[in-house]
């Protein structure tokens, strides 16, 4: 097997999945607050495949970065901002916590990861 050449892109590790919400037409949201900072290094709306980690084998599926408005925890506080994966794949579903996704090497060499 040859081995990869140096500053060459690999397979990152993306997020693990908190907790899924299915929005009909749209897609699946997943959400992983421990892994903002990894999404918050992609624009907002950029488009990417991601690689789902699941027991039936991996599944690459289009997904876009996006951020998810929601009120504040506490009175008189601001409204704050999460980042999220958008699966644009409807057929997906929700997964189970845990489930890993992956940024291939390739889209990490196209956003310079």
């Amino acid at each position: 097997m040859p081995e990869p050449k140096e500053g060459a892109s690999q397979s990152q590790l993306l997020l693990v999945v908190d907790s899924t919400l299915r929005l009909p037409g749209l897609g699946t949201l997943l959400r992983a607050p421990r892994y903002a900072a990894a999404l918050r290094r992609f624009p907002l709306h950029s488009s990417l495949e991601v690689e789902l980690r699941l027991p039936a084998g991996p599944l690459t599926v289009p997904a876009t970065v996006e951020e998810l408005q929601r009120p504040a925890d506490a009175p008189g506080t601001a409204a704050t901002a999460d980042y999220v994966l958008l699966l644009d794949a409807d057929s997906v579903g929700e997964l189970p916590a845990g489930t890993e996704v992956w940024l291939p090497a390739v889209w990490a060499e196209i956003y310079g990861f």
